[in-house]
């Protein structure tokens, strides 16, 4: 078992979150709910294997270990960060 008590899985079209201790044929659930069966061939590794992110595995994973959780879908950042948590104008303009 890793550090983490979850791990990620292509499945579906996404990536989707299952427990760390889910071996090769256990049968279980990501953590959106989706019920999985851990095949036993790894999965494809980059490219094929950069699929998108199930937002609703992050957000339980992120809730679980305290980790802040962030809006779906995510903006690009299109703005400089300045002090107090304000941003700055567009990058490249002044």
């Amino acid at each position: 078992m890793g550090i983490r008590p979850f791990r990620w899985l292509p499945f579906q079209g996404r990536r989707h979150a299952i427990p760390d201790s889910m071996a090769a044929n256990d049968e279980g659930q990501t953590l959106c709910g989706v019920a999985i069966k851990v095949p036993h061939d790894p999965p494809p590794r980059c490219p094929d294997g950069c699929w998108p992110t199930c937002s609703d595995c992050d957000r339980t994973w992120r809730e679980q270990e305290g980790i802040p959780v962030f809006l779906w879908p995510r903006k690009a950042a299109d703005t400089v960060p300045t002090t107090a948590g304000q941003h700055g104008s567009r990058r490249g303009r002044s």
